[in-house]
């Protein structure tokens, strides 16, 4: 699909309890003229609307500027602009209902957010902007963000731009931001041409920049009449001139902005957090068939580690077991560092056999030097950032290892080990899609939970210091 024909200033979320008719959909609350003169998209989706309002309650100024039609589609984006001065409330909200933040380096005055949403099965991304900026860099500034928001509208339960606004602001966005990519989006053009008007704000704002005998009137012409081939050959003569007559602080944030993207382009700058988790179960097949999928489908790239080779059947005398124990703690080190390292890459780091097994009761009697030495293992490693524990009543399959100890009895056990660490989760396993989806939501909301590291707090202070100047 093309990522343009996403784009649609009317589109509209209704939230659940927006007067709807019982029983009834947003879509049916709606005339069918009203719609079709509107082109309006109507998309319910669970995780945007609580956040719309929480927007509304918290007095937050805002305007949904995008959305995806389709809402079926993984990583569709939702673009939303919000009042500088409430920006900080707005991520806020956006932590409280589960969205965590990531890094946009070189994106100018744009913050990213990721949401799961289990019942749909899909990630959601809202883009939070504070200026109306366009091109590569974001470097040519329209400074109309607070118009904009003065003339919103409320429709179908968010606000949306004013249809004026709408027409231009989608132009633009065609024209500089996604040059030879807008065929498709000429029927909306066509039909936002309806509202839009050659006095506006946005329209006196085009009409500076543009090349003699083009006026705003010959432009909202072009987009009734599809004449798009004439719309292409004016982008790149409107945005030189657009650069040409910028203000000096516009062009050193852009000029920023370009360094950032080249710099992080290189791999300089530190990409998104990680996490780790520690994923524990009384059924292995149960654990590797969840480890597959979370790598098949989480947002992050997944890495997976066992932190132990498989235990040894035949006796050992006490030499061998003395070595046995170095090897095994060495191991566990080694494999736990590798972790770190792929966590600070911003990768999830799925922790299969963690030391926490060693924490079970033995199935045999053992002496006191054994017991000491599965209580130094059981504690070998920092704890991980969560620990899961899959409840599984019934084996997915014959066990291979630990045949003598029943499956009732090792489910009891890490139960019981549940109970001693602060921060397991105990999930049911059944059903391997509805527990994919349950253990992907829990994971995310634990991670958009986490405070962002200090390093990171000061790099995003410097470079929303960038953007005022």
């Amino acid at each position: 699909m093309n990522p343009l024909d996403e784009l649609d200033p009317l589109a509209a979320v209704f939230p659940e309890d927006d007067g709807l008719p019982p029983g009834g959909s947003a879509m049916a609350a709606t005339p069918a003229p009203e719609r079709q003169a509107l082109g309006v998209a109507f998309l319910v989706d669970a995780l945007l609307a609580p956040v719309f309002r929480a927007f509304e309650q918290a007095g937050v100024r805002w305007c949904l500027l995008r959305l995806p039609e389709d809402s079926s589609s993984p990583g569709g984006e939702a673009v939303a602009l919000v009042d500088r001065s409430a920006l900080s409330e707005a991520r806020r909200i956006l932590k409280a209902n589960g969205f965590a933040p990531f890094p946009t380096w070189g994106a100018g005055p744009r913050a990213r957010f990721v949401g799961f949403d289990p019942e749909g099965d899909r990630w959601v991304t809202l883009d939070v902007v504070t200026r109306l900026n366009y091109g590569p860099f974001s470097e040519l500034e329209t400074g109309a963000e607070g118009g904009c928001l003065e003339r919103r509208r409320w429709q179908g339960g968010v606000f949306v731009l004013a249809p004026d606004d709408a027409f231009w602001t989608l132009l633009l966005h065609l024209l500089i931001d996604g040059p030879g990519a807008g065929r498709r989006s000429v029927r909306k053009l066509e039909r936002l041409a309806v509202g839009a008007r050659a006095d506006g704000p946005l329209a006196r704002l085009v009409g500076a920049y543009l090349p003699q005998g083009w006026t705003p009137e010959h432009v909202i012409d072009c987009a009734w009449e599809r004449a798009w081939d004439a719309l292409e050959r004016l982008a790149p003569v409107l945005a030189a001139e657009w650069a040409r007559r910028q203000t000096r602080p516009a062009r050193r944030r852009g000029f920023a902005n370009r360094v950032l993207r080249r710099i992080a382009a290189r791999g300089l700058l530190p990409p998104a957090r990680g996490l780790s988790v520690a994923l524990l179960a009384p059924d292995a097949a149960a654990k590797a068939g969840l480890a597959r999928e979370l790598g098949r489908t989480f947002y992050l790239p997944v890495t997976y580690i066992r932190m132990s080779a498989p235990p040894r059947r035949r006796p050992r005398s006490r030499r061998l077991a003395r070595a046995g124990f170095f090897r095994t703690l060495v191991t566990q080190w080694q494999r736990y560092l590798v972790g770190r390292r792929r966590r600070s890459r911003g990768r999830l780091v799925v922790f299969d056999h963690y030391t926490y097994d060693f924490r079970l009761p033995a199935e045999q009697l053992h002496s006191a030097l054994a017991r000491l030495r599965r209580l130094v293992l059981g504690r070998a490693c920092p704890a991980p950032d969560l620990v899961v524990i899959l409840d599984a009543p019934e084996p997915s399959r014959p066990r291979k290892g630990r045949p003598d100890v029943p499956h009732e009895t090792l489910r009891r056990r890490y139960l019981a080990l549940s109970q001693r660490l602060p921060d397991a989760i105990v999930v049911e396993a059944t059903g391997q899609d509805r527990l994919r989806r349950e253990i992907t939501a829990r994971i995310w909301r634990a991670y958009a939970a986490a405070p962002p590291t200090a390093w990171l707090l000061r790099l995003r202070d410097l470079s929303l210091r960038l953007s005022k100047r």
